[in-house]
């Protein structure tokens, strides 16, 4: 039962990736050269060594690995930089960006004016961090929902930040996961989960007025989450 269960993950692993593949080379046209590349170097500098070094035949197999392993660099690095870049102006792009990052716990729209102007919530070993997108007036919103759940998260870090395109942001969107990872860690897992829990309970505060949370960033949020998953 095990092996059938590790076999269909496995399955699904590929489906995602080849996803990923075929979402990206539609999107970038330095995906295929960049990747052939990445591809054959492995192979060329071996060919080289067994030539002219007298090298073992061997290392060929050495080159499948490192071959491999340079495509999914490639892959993953070029998907990123296709899903940053649609997002970009698109309602919900904080959330799609960030939604499945390793370590951290994102709960969408704890907080809104309308289906543009939004505050999501993320929680980690850096402690809270909330993210504000639709302008000017979210950053007010900010205001209210750190204060609302500063006495439930105690001496818990709460960071705030307006996430677009605009000089009045802090951050552009494309930037929002590589600003999560840098932030310091300030508690350990089982606080970050204490802390998620009770903020879970709370519960959230100002609901979006209509509909659920926008979809239209989610271009690409499978594919990404293909080259997340095992980092």
């Amino acid at each position: 039962m095990a092996k059938q269960q590790e076999k269909e993950t496995f399955r699904s692993r590929l489906r995602t990736i080849g996803m990923a593949i075929k979402f990206t080379y539609k999107r970038d046209k330095w995906f295929l050269p960049l990747q052939a590349a990445a591809i054959l170097l492995p192979f060329v500098i071996v060919t080289a060594l067994v030539i002219f070094a007298n090298f073992n035949l061997l290392w060929f197999v050495s080159a499948v690995f490192v071959a491999l392993l340079a495509a999914m660099i490639v892959l993953n690095a070029r998907t990123s930089k296709v899903v940053n870049k649609e997002a970009v102006g698109k309602p919900g792009a904080a959330y799609a960006l960030i939604d499945g990052i390793r370590g951290w716990q994102v709960t969408p729209g704890v907080a809104a004016l309308s289906e543009t102007q939004m505050v999501h919530r993320a929680v980690g070993k850096a402690g809270v961090v909330l993210l504000g997108e639709g302008g000017g007036k979210v950053r007010k919103l900010l205001g209210q929902e750190k204060k609302r759940i500063s006495r439930v998260v105690g001496s818990t870090p709460i960071y705030t930040f307006l996430v677009g395109e605009t000089p009045n942001d802090d951050f552009s969107v494309t930037e929002v996961r590589k600003r999560l990872t840098k932030l310091p860690k300030n508690i350990d897992s089982k606080g970050a989960n204490h802390v998620s829990k009770r903020l879970d309970a709370l519960g959230i505060g100002m609901a979006i007025p209509k509909g659920p949370i926008p979809t239209s960033a989610n271009a690409g949020k499978g594919a990404r989450r293909a080259m997340l998953r095992g980092r």
